[in-house]
Protein backbone atom coordinates (compact mmCIF):
# COMPACT_ATOMS: atom_id res chain seq x y z
CA UNK A 1 0.00 0.00 0.00
CA UNK A 2 1.31 3.76 -0.87
CA UNK A 3 1.00 5.95 1.55
CA UNK A 4 0.13 9.68 0.70
CA UNK A 5 2.03 11.90 2.81
CA UNK A 6 0.21 14.69 4.10
CA UNK A 7 3.09 17.02 2.63
CA UNK A 8 1.17 16.16 -0.83
CA UNK A 9 -1.54 17.89 0.66
CA UNK A 10 0.01 21.12 1.83
CA UNK A 11 1.12 21.15 -1.87
CA UNK A 12 -2.39 20.99 -2.69
CA UNK A 13 -3.56 23.15 -0.92
CA UNK A 14 -1.11 25.58 -2.01
CA UNK A 15 -1.84 24.74 -5.35
CA UNK A 16 -5.39 25.52 -4.42
CA UNK A 17 -4.70 29.05 -2.79
CA UNK A 18 -2.70 29.98 -5.86
CA UNK A 19 -6.09 29.06 -8.62
CA UNK A 20 -8.25 30.59 -6.34
CA UNK A 21 -5.95 33.95 -6.37
CA UNK A 22 -6.19 33.61 -9.89
CA UNK A 23 -9.86 33.29 -10.01
CA UNK A 24 -9.83 36.48 -7.60
CA UNK A 25 -8.03 38.19 -9.94
CA UNK A 26 -10.22 37.72 -12.90
CA UNK A 27 -13.09 38.66 -11.02
CA UNK A 28 -11.08 42.07 -10.33
CA UNK A 29 -10.69 42.49 -13.83
CA UNK A 30 -14.36 42.44 -15.11
CA UNK A 31 -15.73 44.26 -11.80
CA UNK A 32 -13.17 47.34 -13.43
CA UNK A 33 -14.93 46.81 -16.27
CA UNK A 34 -18.75 46.47 -15.34
CA UNK A 35 -20.88 48.71 -17.93
CA UNK A 36 -18.55 49.30 -20.17
CA UNK A 37 -19.66 47.89 -23.71
CA UNK A 38 -17.08 45.01 -24.97
CA UNK A 39 -15.82 45.47 -28.57
CA UNK A 40 -18.67 48.22 -29.74
CA UNK A 41 -21.09 45.80 -29.57
CA UNK A 42 -24.02 45.11 -26.98
CA UNK A 43 -22.28 42.77 -24.72
CA UNK A 44 -21.33 44.42 -21.56
CA UNK A 45 -20.11 43.47 -17.65
CA UNK A 46 -22.79 44.00 -15.56
CA UNK A 47 -22.94 43.30 -11.70
CA UNK A 48 -24.81 40.92 -11.48
CA UNK A 49 -22.41 38.96 -13.25
CA UNK A 50 -19.29 40.27 -11.01
CA UNK A 51 -21.92 39.18 -8.52
CA UNK A 52 -22.21 35.51 -9.86
CA UNK A 53 -18.30 35.26 -9.90
CA UNK A 54 -18.10 36.47 -6.33
CA UNK A 55 -20.29 32.89 -5.21
CA UNK A 56 -18.49 30.98 -7.55
CA UNK A 57 -15.62 32.12 -5.46
CA UNK A 58 -17.40 31.21 -2.28
CA UNK A 59 -17.67 27.98 -3.51
CA UNK A 60 -14.28 27.59 -4.49
CA UNK A 61 -13.19 28.46 -1.27
CA UNK A 62 -15.55 26.05 0.59
CA UNK A 63 -14.65 23.10 -2.08
CA UNK A 64 -10.90 23.89 -0.83
CA UNK A 65 -11.82 23.44 3.03
CA UNK A 66 -13.81 19.98 2.09
CA UNK A 67 -11.22 18.37 -0.22
CA UNK A 68 -7.81 19.72 1.84
CA UNK A 69 -9.28 18.10 5.14
CA UNK A 70 -10.82 14.45 3.70
CA UNK A 71 -7.35 14.33 2.14
CA UNK A 72 -5.39 14.67 5.64
CA UNK A 73 -8.05 12.26 7.14
CA UNK A 74 -7.40 10.05 4.72
CA UNK A 75 -3.95 10.24 5.08
CA UNK A 76 -4.50 9.39 8.46
CA UNK A 77 -6.68 6.06 7.76
CA UNK A 78 -3.55 5.14 5.37
CA UNK A 79 -0.80 5.41 7.72
CA UNK A 80 -1.98 4.76 11.34
CA UNK A 81 -2.51 1.13 9.64
CA UNK A 82 0.78 0.92 9.02
CA UNK A 83 1.20 -0.46 12.79
CA UNK A 84 -0.85 -2.89 14.51
CA UNK A 85 -4.12 -1.64 16.48
CA UNK A 86 -2.98 -3.43 19.44
CA UNK A 87 -0.72 -0.86 19.52
CA UNK A 88 -3.00 2.04 18.66
CA UNK A 89 -4.60 4.45 21.79
CA UNK A 90 -7.75 4.06 22.69
CA UNK A 91 -8.78 7.18 20.65
CA UNK A 92 -7.29 6.04 17.45
CA UNK A 93 -8.80 2.14 17.78
CA UNK A 94 -12.15 4.20 18.72
CA UNK A 95 -11.48 6.16 15.59
CA UNK A 96 -11.48 2.95 13.42
CA UNK A 97 -14.29 0.85 15.07
CA UNK A 98 -16.40 4.55 14.57
CA UNK A 99 -15.10 4.17 10.60
CA UNK A 100 -15.67 0.00 10.49
CA UNK A 101 -19.21 -0.10 11.66
CA UNK A 102 -21.03 2.87 10.52
CA UNK A 103 -20.96 3.80 6.66
CA UNK A 104 -23.37 7.15 6.96
CA UNK A 105 -26.45 5.14 5.66
CA UNK A 106 -27.19 2.22 8.19
CA UNK A 107 -28.43 2.66 11.60
CA UNK A 108 -27.07 0.87 14.05
CA UNK A 109 -28.88 -2.33 13.39
CA UNK A 110 -28.04 -5.95 11.90
CA UNK A 111 -25.54 -4.36 9.37
CA UNK A 112 -23.30 -2.59 12.31
CA UNK A 113 -23.69 -5.71 14.50
CA UNK A 114 -22.37 -7.60 11.30
CA UNK A 115 -19.58 -5.20 10.90
CA UNK A 116 -18.77 -5.23 14.80
CA UNK A 117 -18.62 -9.38 14.24
CA UNK A 118 -15.99 -8.73 11.18
CA UNK A 119 -13.77 -6.04 12.77
CA UNK A 120 -13.69 -8.54 15.60
CA UNK A 121 -12.27 -11.11 13.20
CA UNK A 122 -9.90 -8.50 12.45
CA UNK A 123 -8.89 -7.91 15.83
CA UNK A 124 -8.16 -10.85 16.96
CA UNK A 125 -5.93 -12.23 13.67
CA UNK A 126 -3.61 -9.44 15.23
CA UNK A 127 -3.15 -8.36 11.20
CA UNK A 128 -3.19 -4.42 9.98
CA UNK A 129 -6.49 -3.64 8.80
CA UNK A 130 -7.20 -2.34 5.70
CA UNK A 131 -6.58 1.67 5.29
CA UNK A 132 -9.84 3.79 6.41
CA UNK A 133 -11.38 6.85 6.38
CA UNK A 134 -11.74 9.00 9.29
CA UNK A 135 -14.82 9.89 9.96
CA UNK A 136 -16.03 13.72 10.73
CA UNK A 137 -18.46 15.38 12.47
CA UNK A 138 -22.44 15.63 11.20
CA UNK A 139 -23.03 18.79 9.00
CA UNK A 140 -20.29 20.62 6.81
CA UNK A 141 -16.90 21.49 7.51
CA UNK A 142 -16.23 24.24 9.49
CA UNK A 143 -13.16 25.37 12.29
CA UNK A 144 -15.29 23.87 15.10
CA UNK A 145 -15.78 20.68 12.94
CA UNK A 146 -12.26 20.25 12.07
CA UNK A 147 -11.25 20.73 16.14
CA UNK A 148 -13.24 18.22 16.80
CA UNK A 149 -12.01 15.31 15.05
CA UNK A 150 -8.63 16.44 15.91
CA UNK A 151 -9.58 16.00 19.78
CA UNK A 152 -10.64 12.81 19.03
CA UNK A 153 -7.13 11.60 17.36
CA UNK A 154 -5.73 13.00 20.16
CA UNK A 155 -3.77 15.44 17.30
CA UNK A 156 -3.00 18.74 18.93
CA UNK A 157 -3.27 20.90 16.41
CA UNK A 158 -0.75 23.93 16.75
CA UNK A 159 -2.03 27.12 15.87
CA UNK A 160 -0.12 30.28 16.13
CA UNK A 161 -1.74 33.41 17.74
CA UNK A 162 -2.47 35.02 14.85
CA UNK A 163 -4.31 31.79 12.94
CA UNK A 164 -6.11 31.16 15.87
CA UNK A 165 -7.76 34.50 16.18
CA UNK A 166 -8.60 34.82 12.95
CA UNK A 167 -10.15 31.83 12.47
CA UNK A 168 -11.82 32.43 15.68
CA UNK A 169 -13.48 35.30 15.69
CA UNK A 170 -16.99 35.59 15.39
CA UNK A 171 -17.40 38.76 13.17
CA UNK A 172 -19.56 37.63 10.82
CA UNK A 173 -23.43 36.89 10.24
CA UNK A 174 -25.75 35.49 13.59
CA UNK A 175 -22.06 36.00 15.63
CA UNK A 176 -20.46 32.92 13.25
CA UNK A 177 -16.32 32.28 12.38
CA UNK A 178 -15.37 32.81 8.89
CA UNK A 179 -15.49 28.99 8.54
CA UNK A 180 -18.71 28.51 9.92
CA UNK A 181 -20.28 31.53 7.94
CA UNK A 182 -18.40 30.07 4.60
CA UNK A 183 -20.22 26.95 5.27
CA UNK A 184 -23.54 28.22 5.51
CA UNK A 185 -23.18 30.54 2.74
CA UNK A 186 -22.07 27.66 0.35
CA UNK A 187 -25.29 25.44 1.60
CA UNK A 188 -27.07 28.59 1.04
CA UNK A 189 -26.15 28.96 -2.92
CA UNK A 190 -25.61 25.28 -3.49
CA UNK A 191 -28.84 24.15 -2.24
CA UNK A 192 -30.96 26.44 -4.12
CA UNK A 193 -31.91 28.64 -0.92
CA UNK A 194 -30.10 31.81 -2.71
CA UNK A 195 -29.52 32.52 -6.40
CA UNK A 196 -25.71 32.52 -7.57
CA UNK A 197 -26.45 36.53 -8.54
CA UNK A 198 -27.45 36.77 -4.36
CA UNK A 199 -25.31 34.44 -2.75
CA UNK A 200 -22.70 36.88 -2.24
CA UNK A 201 -23.61 40.38 -4.09
CA UNK A 202 -23.05 41.74 -0.16
CA UNK A 203 -19.75 41.49 -0.37
CA UNK A 204 -16.95 43.30 -1.65
CA UNK A 205 -13.79 41.04 -3.58
CA UNK A 206 -11.87 42.41 -0.88
CA UNK A 207 -14.23 41.17 2.01
CA UNK A 208 -14.07 37.63 -0.47
CA UNK A 209 -9.95 37.63 -0.14
CA UNK A 210 -10.41 38.55 3.34
CA UNK A 211 -12.32 35.72 4.09
CA UNK A 212 -9.59 33.24 2.19
CA UNK A 213 -7.32 34.82 3.95
CA UNK A 214 -8.52 33.76 7.56
CA UNK A 215 -9.41 30.19 5.97
CA UNK A 216 -6.47 29.01 4.46
CA UNK A 217 -3.64 29.81 6.69
CA UNK A 218 -5.83 27.26 9.28
CA UNK A 219 -6.24 24.59 6.85
CA UNK A 220 -2.54 24.93 6.24
CA UNK A 221 -1.69 24.92 10.16
CA UNK A 222 -4.22 21.89 10.80
CA UNK A 223 -2.72 19.95 7.96
CA UNK A 224 1.05 20.77 9.30
CA UNK A 225 -0.18 19.16 12.78
CA UNK A 226 -1.47 16.40 11.28
CA UNK A 227 2.26 15.46 9.28
CA UNK A 228 3.43 15.88 12.81
CA UNK A 229 1.06 13.67 14.59
CA UNK A 230 1.43 11.29 12.35
CA UNK A 231 5.62 11.37 12.19
CA UNK A 232 5.99 11.60 15.97
CA UNK A 233 3.46 8.23 15.59
CA UNK A 234 0.92 10.16 18.10
CA UNK A 235 -1.36 7.64 17.50
CA UNK A 236 0.57 5.05 19.59
CA UNK A 237 0.49 3.91 23.18
CA UNK A 238 2.88 6.04 24.94
CA UNK A 239 4.69 2.66 26.07
CA UNK A 240 5.30 1.37 22.20
CA UNK A 241 6.21 5.14 21.61
CA UNK A 242 9.13 4.36 24.44
CA UNK A 243 9.99 1.13 23.49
Amino acid sequence: MVVEPVREVLDYIEERKSEFGRHLAVARMLEARVDDVIDTGDAQVEVRHVNTLKSGLLIHLYNIVEAATTRTLKVVGQTVVTDKPKLWTEAMLKEWVRAAIWDGQDRLGDGAVTRLARIGGVLASGESPAAFMVKGEPGSWDDAAIKTVAERLGCRLKLSHAIKRAVSEKIYLNETTAMKYLAGRRNAIAHGATTFEEGAHDHTLDEIKELADRILPFLKAVAESYEKFLDTKGYLTPQELAA
